[in-house]
């Protein structure tokens, strides 16, 4: 035995002690003695806890963790100290440090305990190894890359995330200056931003070029937070990561758009784009240049489109739209009257391609309108040409032929009647003028037919 305590010093220590104490015996489990505080921190009247063991106030699933250390503790009879988790009355579940000594208590062999609650502390420790642990993902298996650097750009921290982005270990950089990884060209632009983190907290640095291992330029996107005063830091966090992907992609789309607003300016046609969810045209300068409307957003109805085609062509056109689009068929054409701006109708020559989605469900619809006015002019006119040398056809294979085919007839004749050797002669030349004139005629008659 480690020693004997009287009943009066056992009063003394439990009832002064502001922790809650209790005797138990090491043989049975059951409660022989507690003390105020005890009572009052597990809700349990004196009487209560008479009546109960140890173990009552343990979680089921640590019963057999409880048993083996009192059990391993009782052959060792010494003193020792661990963490359980105990049961309130209330249900509300604790962790408390034991402390427990080996004693005699009435000639019974009993453990005289001194339980603190140490919640508080062991939730502050398990939210700090989660916020320890979900660091470490961030850093380690995040898609940025953090780095903490001095106001002179300098690397004091990376995170190994470097490797899988960069291709570089992140203790590479320690010691060296961000600058000397960044593109030439972005340098001047990068340290002018810098400058604000002296006086600013956070800053988004515009997007540069960052070499990695391959020495390849990867576009890097960086917020910067000044924590120079936090004393856990002692640096400027950075968070980066690679956006080359999506500034590329936004290249290719500025050229696209600047490719589209060339040949826009460059052609005279209109340039329209119909949204057949909004039912919207977007339109180029066309819209104004060569239909004649003034608009502000260059943006219209489709039914505004619609009800401006001539009454005469509107069914036609819109029925060929209609049936391209059951039938899936992409690429459309047709010409039609068009109302202009200044009230005239304009024949139009309009050529669309019609897109579908996976449904085959038309979606969007571009294309182009072209005056064509000026054209159908000059073929009119050509038309209202061959109409006319038609006639004259006519003329020259009827009117003319006719009393031509007369006279050759009479030459012929007179050929074989023929007076004198004068008027022989004469015939001949008459004769040959006549065959002249008729292969003229049947020239001219050809040529007028074949260009009609």
């Amino acid at each position: 035995m480690k020693g004997k305590i009287d009943p009066i010093s056992l009063d003394n220590l439990f009832e002064k002690s502001p922790l809650p104490m209790w005797v138990f015996d090491i043989k049975t489990f059951f409660f022989l003695e507690v003390n105020l505080a005890a009572v009052m921190k597990y809700g349990y009247s004196k009487k209560e806890f008479l009546n109960m063991k140890i173990t009552d106030i343990s979680p089921a699933e640590d019963l057999v963790l409880v048993n083996d250390i009192v059990r391993e503790d009782d052959h060792s009879e010494e003193f020792y100290k661990t963490v359980f988790r105990h049961l309130k009355k209330n249900g509300e579940l604790i962790f408390v440090e034991i402390e427990s000594s080996l004693i005699d208590f009435n000639g019974l062999k009993a453990r005289l305990v001194l339980a603190q609650d140490i919640t508080s502390r062991i939730i502050a420790e398990q939210q700090l190894a989660l916020s320890e642990q979900r660091f470490k993902a961030l850093v380690q298996e995040g898609s940025d890359l953090i780095a903490i650097v001095d106001l002179e750009l300098n690397y004091k921290y990376v995170s190994p995330t470097s490797l899988r982005i960069l291709g570089i270990e992140s203790t590479t950089f320690i010691g060296k200056n961000a600058l000397d990884f960044i593109h030439p060209d972005d340098v001047d632009q990068v340290v002018k931003e810098a400058e604000k983190l002296k006086t600013t907290q956070q800053l988004l640095f515009s997007p540069f070029r960052f070499k990695n291992i391959a020495g390849e330029w990867r576009w890097i996107e960086t917020r910067a937070t000044n924590l120079i005063e936090d004393v856990s830091i002692l640096g400027i966090v950075c968070n980066s990561r690679d956006i080359t992907d999506r500034v590329e992609h936004e290249n290719l789309v500025f050229e696209s758009v600047e490719r589209y607003k060339i040949v826009a300016r460059a052609t005279r046609d209109a340039i329209w784009d119909f949204n057949f969810k909004t039912k919207k045209i977007s339109w180029n300068l066309g819209l104004s240049e060569i239909l004649k409307y003034e608009s502000a957003s260059l943006l219209t109805d489709g039914s505004w489109w619609e009800n401006n085609i001539h009454p005469y062509d509107r069914p036609r056109v819109m029925e060929k739209i209609e049936m391209q689009i059951q039938q899936g068929i992409v690429f459309w054409k047709d010409e039609y009257r068009f109302l202009c701006g200044d009230g005239v109708y304009r024949d139009i020559m309009d050529r669309g391609y019609i897109g579908f989605d996976k449904n085959q469900n038309a979606y969007r619809m571009i294309g182009a309108m072209q005056d064509i006015t000026e054209n159908k002019k000059q073929m009119r006119a050509i038309e209202e040409q061959n109409n006319k040398l038609k006639e004259i056809a006519w003329l020259q294979s009827h009117a003319v032929r006719a009393p031509l085919t007369k006279i050759m007839a009479l030459v012929n004749l007179l050929q074989y009647n023929c007076l004198d050797q004068e008027s022989e002669e004469l015939i001949k030349h008459l004769a040959k003028s006549s065959v002249e004139l008729d292969e003229v005629v049947t020239s001219i008659t050809n040529k007028i037919t074949k260009s009609s």
